[in-house]
C-alpha cells in the first residue's frame, strides 16, 4: 500500500487518481508494480499488466504505451492460455484482429493468413473453418462480413446456398433465400438482383402460400403493393381488381378489403330498408337488394284476374332477375293467393369458398409415450411403443392443394367468385425428400419418424440384436435400437435415443436424446445411464443415471439417479431403496427405506449444474463491471488531462467511448439470463417428495439445502414450510 507521501509524490510527478489506484492494486497482490508504473501508461494499460503478472504471466516486453489497452487485453489472455502469442503482438495490428487470432490459436487454427483481410471477415472464416465450411472463395470475391455471415450458416446448415449466392445481394437478401431454402421451396424465382430483399420476402411468403406470384412479380411494385395482391391471392381474391401499378399500395388495400367484405350474402326473405324498383303498369312491384342477392315482388290485388303468367314472368325479366325463381309462388299468385303481400321471388346463390390445404401423414404423428399402468400400478415399459418407425422409400406425408371453392351468383345472374382456401408452407425436411410433384414426402432412410412444427424428419436408427465386448462399443450420430441385451464393459453413445428391448449390465451409455430401457438395468455399481433427454426403464439396480429431462421406473435399488426435471417411481409396490435420489422438481414413489434401516438420500431443490450456471454467470457479470470501472477511469484519465474538443478527436478516447456502450449491452443481457436462472432456483425450491406407500426411519430428505431425517409415516408429502422441510399427512 502506498503511503499519503508517495502518493503526493506521484500525483507532483503527474500520475491520475486512476493511475495510482492501479499501482496500490498491484502492490496489495504482490505483483512488481515498477513494471508499469509509468506516467506514460493509462490506467488502463496498467489494468492489463497488472492482470497478466497476477494471473503469473511475463508482461514485461508489453509495458509500453505503444500498445492500446485493447490490444494489451489480447495479448494477455493469450500468455494466460498458453498461445504463441507472437503471431499477433504487433503494435500496427489492430486489437479486432488481434482478437480473432487469439480466437483461432485457442482452437488450433493460425490465422496469419487472413490478416490483410478486415476483423469482422476474420471472424467468419474462423467460425466457418469450425464448422468445416468452405467459404473463401467468396472472401476472394470481396464479400463483405454480413453477406458471409449468412453463407456460412446456411452452408453449415446443409443448405444448396452457393447455387444463389451473388455479391450484389445483401445480407438480408441472401436470408431470405436461405430462409426459402430451410422452407423447401423452389428459391429460384426470387433470388435475382433485380429484386430488393423486401420484395424477396414478399415473394417468399407467396411462394409458400403456394399462390400464383406471377401476379406481382414484376419488380416495378414496390414491397407494400406487392403485400397486398399476395394477401388477396391468399383469400383467393380477384387481385386483378386492383393489380394495376397505378394503384399506390393504400388504395390497394381499400380495394382488397371491400372486396373482402362484400364476399358474403345477406339473409334471404328480410327486406332492407333501400331497395331498388318500382311497380309496373300491371300491378307487379319488384325490389331488389342491395347486395342484389334477393328480390321480392308484389302483386296488387287489383290485378288478380287480369294478370298472366307472361306478365309476371317479363317483368322479372325486365329488372334482370333469371335466377333461382320461385314458380310456385308465381303460381299462388295466379290463384289469389299472397296479393298484395311483399314476398321472396328469387335467391341468389351465395359463393361456397375452398376448403384450406391439410397435410395427410401416413404414421402415427401423436405417439404416447406414457406406460401402461398395469393392475398393480407398476408402469409397462415392455409393452409401450416409444416411436414410430419409417423405412426409406416410405411414404410419410401427402399435401392436398386447398379447394377453389364453388362461385355464386346473384338474382341478375352476375357471377361471385369464391375464395380459394389458404395453402400451406412446404414442411422442412430433414432424412425426407419431397418429391416433384411437390406434395408427396418420401423418407430417404431408415429410422425414426416424427413431426414437430413444420418439420418432417426421419432420423437414422442404428439396428443391434446385441451389444457385448465382442462386438465392440458404439457410436452412432442418430438412434441406437437393440433388440436383445448389452452386456457389461461396453459403451454405446448415440446423437438420438437408445432403447434396448433387453436387459443392460454394468455398461456405459450415453445419448443426446432420450434412453428407454424395457427390462431395467443391473449397473453392478459400474454402469452409468446418461442422456440428454428423459431417462425411462423398468428398474435401476446399483447404476449411476443422469437425465436432462424426467426420469421414470418401477424401482431403484441402491442406486444415484439425477434428474433436471421430475421423477416417478410408479405403482403401489414401487421403490427406492439405498442410494442417491435428486430431481430438481417434484419427485413421487410408493415406498422409500425398509425395516432394517437402510438409509437413502433424497434430494429437491436446484441441481449443482444450475448453482454453477448462475455462479457462471454472476462471475461473468463482476468481469463485465470490472471492464466497465476500469473503462470509466480510463474516459476520465482522458477528461482529466484533455479538453473535450481535443479527446473527441482522438481514436483511443472513441474505443472506449464505444467499448462502455458495448459492455453496457452485454451486461444487461447477462442480467437478463441471470434472472431468468433466478426464477428457474425459486421455482425449483418448491419442490417436494409424495409418499404413497410407507416412509421407512433413518431417510435422509433434503429440500434446497434444508434437511430431515424421517420417523416412520405412509402417505405422506415432505415439503418445504417457512425455510423448513416438514413431513404431512396426505387427505387421499
Amino acid at each position: 500500500m502506498l503511503t499519503d507521501q508517495q502518493i503526493q509524490t506521484f500525483l507532483k510527478e503527474g500520475f491520475t487518481d486512476a493511475q495510482i489506484e492501479e499501482i496500490n492494486i498491484g502492490l496489495d497482490n504482490g505483483v512488481q508494480v515498477s513494471v508499469y508504473a509509468r506516467k506514460d501508461l493509462m490506467s488502463q494499460q496498467m489494468y492489463q499488466l497488472r492482470l497478466g503478472l497476477q494471473n503469473g504471466v511475463s508482461m514485461h516486453e508489453y509495458a509500453d504505451p505503444g500498445y492500446d489497452w485493447f490490444q494489451l487485453e489480447e495479448i494477455r489472455l493469450g500468455l494466460e492460455n498458453g498461445i504463441d502469442v507472437k503471431k499477433y503482438d504487433s503494435k500496427e495490428l489492430d486489437s479486432r484482429k488481434m482478437h480473432q487470432m487469439r480466437r483461432g490459436l485457442e482452437d488450433g487454427m493460425d490465422l496469419s493468413d487472413f490478416l490483410k483481410y478486415d476483423a469482422d471477415v476474420m471472424k467468419e472464416i474462423r467460425k466457418a473453418l469450425l464448422s468445416k465450411v468452405d467459404i473463401l472463395s467468396c472472401v476472394e470475391q470481396g464479400y463483405e462480413a454480413t453477406q458471409l455471415r449468412e453463407i456460412r450458416i446456411a452452408a453449415a446448415e446443409g443448405l444448396d446456398i452457393f447455387n444463389y449466392i451473388n455479391p450484389e445481394f445483401r445480407s438480408v437478401a441472401l436470408s431470405e433465400i436461405a430462409e426459402g431454402l430451410r422452407n423447401g421451396i423452389d428459391v429460384e424465382p426470387y433470388a435475382k438482383t433485380i429484386y430488393s430483399w423486401s420484395q424477396m420476402e414478399e415473394l417468399r411468403l407467396g411462394i409458400e402460400a403456394q399462390v400464383d406470384i406471377t401476379y406481382y412479380s414484376s419488380p416495378l411494385y414496390d414491397r407494400y403493393q406487392m403485400r397486398e395482391i399476395r394477401l388477396g391471392l391468399e383469400d383467393g381474391l380477384e387481385v386483378t381488381e386492383y393489380s394495376s401499378l397505378m394503384y399506390p399500395a393504400s388504395d390497394m388495400q381499400r380495394i382488397r378489403k371491400h372486396l373482402l367484405s362484400n364476399g358474403g350474402a345477406t339473409e334471404p326473405g328480410e327486406v332492407p330498408e333501400e331497395l331498388k324498383g318500382q311497380e309496373n303498369r300491371d300491378g307487379v312491384l319488384i325490389n331488389i337488394s342491395n347486395d342484389d342477392m334477393t328480390a321480392y315482388i308484389c302483386i296488387n290485388k287489383l290485378a288478380y284476374g287480369k294478370i298472366t303468367y307472361k306478365d309476371i314472368m317479363r317483368s322479372l325479366r325486365v329488372m334482370g332477375i333469371t335466377q333461382n325463381i320461385d314458380n310456385r309462388l308465381v303460381d299462388d299468385f295466379l290463384a289469389g293467393k299472397k296479393l298484395g303481400e311483399m314476398c321472396t321471388i328469387a335467391t341468389g346463390r351465395p359463393p361456397v369458398n375452398g376448403e384450406n390445404g391439410y397435410f395427410e401423414y401416413f404414421f402415427n404423428t401423436s405417439v404416447d409415450r406414457t406406460p401402461k399402468i398395469l393392475p398393480d400400478g407398476s408402469a409397462d415399459f415392455q409393452n409401450t411403443e416409444w416411436f414410430e418407425a419409417a423405412k426409406r422409400g416410405q411414404k410419410l406425408a401427402y399435401y392436398h392443394s386447398a379447394g377453389n371453392g364453388q362461385p355464386g351468383a346473384t338474382v341478375t345472374g352476375k357471377k361471385i367468385p369464391a375464395k380459394k382456401g389458404r395453402e400451406l408452407p412446404p414442411l422442412r425436411c430433414k432424412g425426407v425428400v419431397l418429391q416433384e410433384d411437390r406434395k408427396t414426402y418420401i423418407s430417404d432412410c431408415d429410422g425414426r419418424v416424427s413431426i414437430s412444427g413444420n418439420t418432417l424428419e426421419v432420423s437414422k436408427i442404428l439396428a443391434l440384436t446385441e451389444c457385448n465386448p465382442s462386438t465392440g462399443n458404439v457410436v452412432f450420430e442418430g438412434d441406437i435400437n437393440i433388440s436383445g441385451d448389452v452386456s457389461g464393459g461396453v459403451t454405446i453413445q448415440a446423437g438420438g435415443n437408445i432403447t434396448v428391448d433387453g436387459f443392460v449390465e454394468n455398461s456405459n451409455l450415453k445419448a443426446d436424446g432420450d434412453i428407454i430401457l424395457r427390462k431395467g438395468v443391473n449397473g453392478g455399481g459400474l454402469g452409468k445411464i446418461v442422456a440428454g433427454g428423459s431417462v425411462e426403464g423398468k428398474f435401476f439396480e446399483s447404476v449411476f443415471v443422469k437425465a436432462g429431462r424426467h426420469i421414470s421406473v418401477n424401482y431403484c435399488l441402491h442406486s444415484n439417479i439425477f434428474s433436471e426435471d421430475a421423477i416417478t417411481i410408479f405403482g403401489s409396490k414401487s421403490l427406492i431403496l439405498g442410494g442417491t435420489v435428486f430431481a430438481t422438481r417434484d419427485i413421487k414413489v410408493g415406498n422409500i427405506g425398509n425395516e432394517l434401516g437402510v438409509r437413502s438420500i433424497i434430494k429437491m431443490g436446484v441441481s449443482d449444474e444450475m448453482r454453477a450456471y448462475q455462479r457462471k454467470i454472476d462471475s461473468h457479470i463482476q468481469d463485465l463491471d470490472n471492464k466497465l470501472l476500469v473503462l470509466e477511469k480510463g474516459r476520465r484519465d482522458f477528461e482529466q488531462k484533455f479538453p473535450a474538443e481535443i479527446r473527441n478527436a482522438m481514436e483511443m478516447y472513441i474505443k472506449i467511448e464505444n467499448a462502455l456502450y458495448t459492455v453496457n449491452l452485454e451486461k444487461e443481457e447477462a442480467l437478463d439470463e441471470r434472472d431468468k436462472i433466478m426464477k428457474q432456483i425459486m421455482s425449483s425450491a418448491e419442490s417436494m417428495l409424495t409418499v404413497t406407500g410407507n416412509l421407512y426411519d433413518n431417510i435422509v430428505i433434503e429440500i434446497d439445502g434444508k434437511k430431515i431425517i424421517s420417523t416412520q409415516a405412509r402417505n405422506v408429502t415432505v415439503k418445504k414450510v417457512d425455510n423448513r422441510v416438514g413431513i404431512f399427512k396426505n387427505t387421499k
